[in-house]
């Protein structure tokens, strides 16, 4: 991912929210919820938002709006940027509020820093002064694991959002990764974006081969053959590597980038006298599915996932809880990487 140190423009700051001296955060929200009865602070989890790239930062916050529509939590949105001289902290904070049985307002606080010459101790105390209770804390490093990811810091997330796909050094990323979790105080579950693209790919895949026929030739497949968008390449080879560990073989792969179109466009299996296909096209809400071996040919068609960020994230929020097989996938998806 390629950072950006300069400033958010000013028309991006401002709908952060009403901006706040950070001392006096939690007086300011108190007041939002005694100035009108018919809003109620709902929060569930901590869920923070971590960038290093200035122009990501109006992204992230149309993110959140998404977000917390469908999860009460505390969001935490922070800027940093490391490089930035003289230090500086400023603050935001918004209500993100939603309709509840048409009366009341169901809402979530949100958050928001730009810390400039943020450091990780500076980060760290951003985030850890600002937790709410004891709820559990999601956070979404949204850049590259720089050095302000360490282990004071992700000892205390339970769970990780990454998109490796986005990465600018993958190999060295998840080297980070690996080695975090292996230290004693790595113990938090990785949700990775990238993985999550393949979603539909991977249940498309079962239905290509649910029959009988199809079943018993799988040893012969060869190849796989995937079409990705440009800069999916990582999701491209995590799907590839979890056919391998299924099949319990090493299927010769080809990726092949294209410059429009869905993040995993098509996947091909292929071997002696049998074929499964699942492609996507451009714009479709629905994947296409073809398996032949002899003469035996299945057809279908699938809806597709969503694929863009909010959802993602809604998804991953909405199934928390342990995702070993991604685990597994890890260090044999770095092997891959040069």
């Amino acid at each position: 991912m390629t950072s950006s140190a300069a400033l958010p423009p000013e028309h991006v700051l401002v709908r952060l929210g009403l901006e706040t001296p950070i001392a006096r955060i939690d007086r300011a929200l108190k007041e939002f919820w005694t100035e009108d009865e018919a809003k109620t602070r709902a929060s569930l989890i901590n869920l923070a938002i971590y960038t290093e790239d200035g122009t990501e930062l109006g992204r992230a916050n149309d993110i959140l709006e998404h977000v917390a529509a469908r999860h009460a939590c505390r969001a935490i949105l922070i800027l940093a940027l490391p490089d930035a001289a003289p230090p500086r902290a400023r603050a935001w904070i918004q209500a993100r509020c939603r309709p509840y049985q048409g009366k009341q307002a169901v809402c979530s606080e949100q958050i928001s820093f730009v810390l400039e010459g943020g450091d990780a101790a500076q980060v760290q105390n951003v985030v850890f002064a600002q937790l709410d209770s004891d709820l559990p804390l999601v956070v979404w490093w949204k850049a590259d694991l720089t050095k302000n990811f360490e282990e004071r810091f992700y000892s205390r997330i339970d769970t990780l959002i990454i998109d490796s796909a986005l990465w600018s050094d993958p190999a060295r990323q998840f080297d980070a990764l690996l080695a975090a979790q292996e230290t004693g105080g790595g113990d938090f579950d990785v949700r990775d974006l990238a993985w999550t693209r393949s979603h539909f790919m991977r249940t498309a895949l079962a239905t290509c081969f649910q029959d009988a026929a199809a079943l018993q030739n799988l040893s012969r497949l060869r190849s796989i053959r995937i079409a990705h968008l440009k800069g999916q390449r990582i999701t491209a080879l995590l799907l590839a590597m979890w056919i391998n560990r299924r099949l319990k073989a090493t299927l010769e792969v080809e990726l092949v980038e294209q410059e429009g179109g869905p993040a995993l466009q098509s996947l091909v299996l292929e071997g002696e006298g049998v074929r499964g296909e699942v492609r996507r096209d451009c714009d479709s809400a629905f994947i296409h599915v073809c398996a032949t071996c002899g003469e035996h040919e299945h057809k279908d068609i699938l809806p597709a996932d969503a694929d863009r960020d909010a959802e993602l994230v809604n998804e991953q929020l909405s199934r928390r809880g342990g995702s070993t097989l991604y685990a597994e996938l890890l260090p044999f998806v770095r092997g891959m990487l040069k």
